[in-house]
């Protein structure tokens, strides 16, 4: 068995990565493509993650899970794998049809004009991207050294190739060309690791988890994805400009706070089927602490000084980003916190039907509170908005994990 603190260390070498790309690319894309072709970029490219996430379905838990469960045996590795991947091919197959159509059919999505086969190009390319299955062998490493490599590609081609506003269309291709590359690598790397074989798919055999844990994901989407396109559609570019540029800051600093919690979802995965409750309960522990120890000195700083974090970071116009800022860093310990308490326990559990109301809960709020809270305080009202749908999640997620947490096994 893999060691954790190996996976953790290589877990967290790449997301130290992640923060190679904002640093060094979003204050140089920033102040030449300005705030409305980045609000423009990211709201079509927000639109093709929340394919993405339909397409994926419950992949993401459902293929970490079963592939660390079986991993042992080659045999089953193999039959587990051709089953997921059927299932990721047949949710991919209908959401590009259903995509294409609503581009079709609206003239507002046409505008974006050679966005949209950009998106559609990276939404197709996910579907070899396989990551699922990496982490659920926990070949960290291998992830790690992999993804670091296509993003440094990835950041000199910006510097290279990026000089004007009228740039943005190649700015987009080269940032899904990173899920392109990804995607191709894994490809050809997994041959070596397990056979597919379609004729011998058996897509019912993980069908309801895969749709239980993918309604979950399409819930969330709804409010971590939507939220950007609909504050652009209700109000303008610039307001969208302005929240993207406060959720960079967020996205890069969640991703270490949940470090922990990627690679311990395939470990506990086995410590349940093994019956290891008491290594269950130290490890959800010692992640709670951390989340603590990490997240609150991050809320401070950045509650004090985020008008300059903005202005450092993004340059001058964006100085409306401060604001929504502020509000979306307490979501680093409410996010933080459902993530340990859905990834980390409940997934490995099986709980399938406790995180699906969960996030039904969350949409219902966020559904609820956007039409009250958008239209007047705009890119703020957003970030509002989104921490009332996650912390509504959380709330609703963790009495099942607690009582699972105490009881006698």
């Amino acid at each position: 068995m893999a060691n954790v603190r190996s996976n953790l260390y290589w877990s967290t070498l790449l997301t130290m990565s992640t923060y190679v790309v904002p640093l060094l690319v979003f204050p140089y894309i920033s102040r030449v493509l300005g705030v409305e072709r980045i609000g423009m970029v990211d709201t079509i490219d927000s639109l093709t993650d929340c394919c993405i996430l339909f397409s994926m379905m419950g992949m993401a838990s459902v293929g970490v899970r079963e592939i660390a469960r079986h991993k042992e045996n080659r045999q089953e590795l193999d039959q587990v794998f051709t089953d997921l991947f059927a299932l990721n091919l047949c949710s991919t197959m209908v959401v590009a049809i259903i995509f294409a159509t609503a581009v079709a059919l609206s003239p507002t999505l046409q505008d974006y004009g050679r966005l949209i086969p950009i998106g559609m190009l990276k939404l197709v390319a996910n579907l070899f991207w396989i990551e699922w299955f990496y982490t659920g062998i926990e070949d960290f490493r291998y992830i790690t050294l992999r993804s670091i490599t296509v993003r440094t590609l990835f950041i000199v081609g910006v510097f290279l190739l990026i000089h004007q506003q009228a740039d943005s269309t190649l700015y987009y291709a080269l940032f899904a060309g990173m899920t392109v590359a990804n995607a191709a690598y894994n490809w050809l790397h997994k041959r070596s690791l397990v056979h597919l074989n379609l004729r011998h798919a058996n897509i019912r055999r993980y069908a309801v988890p895969f749709l239980m844990l993918g309604l979950f994901a399409m819930l969330s989407a709804i409010y971590t994805k939507l939220s950007l396109p609909v504050l652009s559609f209700i109000t303008d570019h610039e307001q969208a400009g302005n929240f993207t540029t406060a959720t960079r800051v967020y996205q890069v600093v969640i991703a270490l706070v949940t470090t922990l919690t990627g690679v311990m979802i395939p470990r506990m995965s086995v410590l349940i089927k093994e019956g290891e409750w008491q290594q269950v309960r130290r490890y959800t522990r010692t992640a709670f602490k951390l989340l603590l120890a990490f997240s609150l000195p991050i809320i401070v700083v950045v509650e004090l000084f985020a008008t300059d974090i903005i202005t450092l970071f993004a340059g001058p116009g964006f100085e409306g980003a401060a604001l929504p800022m502020r509000i979306n860093m307490l979501l680093l310990l409410i996010v933080g916190a459902e993530k340990i308490i859905i990834l980390q326990l409940l997934v490995p559990l099986r709980k399938d039907r406790t995180i699906v109301w969960a996030g039904i809960a969350g949409v219902i709020v966020w559904a609820v509170a956007t039409p009250l809270l958008v239209p007047t305080l705009q890119a703020a009202g957003s970030a509002i908005v989104w921490i009332l749908a996650e912390l509504t999640v959380l709330l609703c997620a963790t009495p099942t994990a607690l009582r699972t947490l105490k009881a006698d096994y």
